[in-house]
């Protein structure tokens, strides 16, 4: 693959841009604990990644596998939602930490 523009088209990755304004506006309407996680496609190898930090979005993205760093910002991304409804996630916490 190696080329960042031409991953755009395997997955369905978005100006970033366009990811950061619908991540936004899914935070502040989501239930709480509502998280996201970005992905991206490695311009190096190919591999789908998603990235470890929640929501957050990043310009570039290090692949671990062949070490190539994507430039998001050219490559496009794409996100994760995780909503935190039912089961413990919507019971509140007893006691202190």
């Amino acid at each position: 693959m190696g080329d960042d523009e031409s991953t755009m088209s395997k997955y369905k990755n978005f100006p970033l841009d366009e990811c950061a304004a619908l991540v936004e506006r899914l935070l502040s309407e989501g239930p709480p604990g509502t998280a996201f996680f970005q992905k991206w496609t490695c311009g190096g190898c190919g591999a789908r990644l998603t990235g470890g930090t929640p929501n957050k979005l990043f310009v570039e993205g290090h692949c671990e596998d062949c070490g190539h760093v994507t430039d998001i910002r050219k490559a496009g991304c794409n996100y994760a939602i995780h909503y935190a409804v039912g089961g413990l996630a919507s019971v509140p916490p007893k006691g202190s930490a």
